[in-house]
């Protein structure tokens, strides 16, 4: 566990200088941060990175795409690093309970990153600002039952809680904290995925029915 200063994560965004370490760290102290003690000085932090990514010029129609990149950036240096990890380094991490926790945990968290800067189309910067610290304060799930309401977003949660509950069960755990490749085949591991697939399928049904074709996130994500 490393300390990180303010100041640290606040540079070389984009640069040399941001390593895949220094991505995390400041998108998931945006996205999952939580205070221990000293709640205002985490909001202070959070407000500065924040007015890092939406510049002072930027338009209201504009969404903030600088923060949007990141959290692309983000979610896609994990699925790659996971690779790495489990496959190409010299001490392979837990192959199935990593992939899994891609497939739902991660995948979500980054869903709530994506759905929270769509809002910040056609605000006013300050009210982009506002309205994503509102946001980043409260828990993912929470998060995103602000963003699309509780009935549409039934289906993503019931997939989830199938997740959650497989994971709370030490022997599940277990089973899927292993190396081998041959996990695949286990039915456990198998019947995650499949679940898994169904959730994937049930947020794009959500970002779909929450922005409509005509929704500037929608170029912006392809684009």
């Amino acid at each position: 566990m490393k300390v990180v200063a303010q100041d640290e994560m606040l540079r070389n965004i984009g640069g040399d200088g941001d390593t895949n370490q220094n991505i995390s760290r400041r998108i998931l102290f945006l996205l999952e941060g939580e205070w221990l003690f000293n709640s205002d000085g985490v909001k202070k932090v959070r407000r500065a990175i924040l007015d890092r990514y939406i510049a002072g010029g930027m338009t209201d129609h504009q969404l903030a795409l600088f923060l949007l990149n990141d959290i692309i950036r983000f979610y896609r240096t994990m699925a790659v690093d996971y690779e790495f990890k489990t496959v190409e380094s010299e001490t392979p991490k837990p192959w199935g309970i990593r992939n899994i926790k891609l497939v739902f945990s991660r995948k979500l968290l980054y869903a709530s990153g994506l759905f929270s800067v769509a809002l910040t189309a056609d605000r006013a910067r300050e009210q982009k600002i506002v309205l994503l610290e509102q946001l980043f304060d409260m828990p993912v799930i929470d998060r995103m039952v602000e963003i699309c309401g509780q009935t549409k977003i039934e289906g993503v949660l019931q997939s989830y809680n199938f997740f959650l509950e497989k994971l709370e069960k030490s022997e599940i755990r277990a089973c899927l904290n292993s190396p081998e490749r041959a996990m695949r085949e286990k039915p456990i591991f198998r019947e995650l995925k499949n679940e898994g697939h169904h959730f994937t399928r049930q947020l794009l049904k959500l970002f779909e029915q929450t922005f409509d074709s005509t929704h500037p996130i929608r170029r912006a994500v392809v684009f």
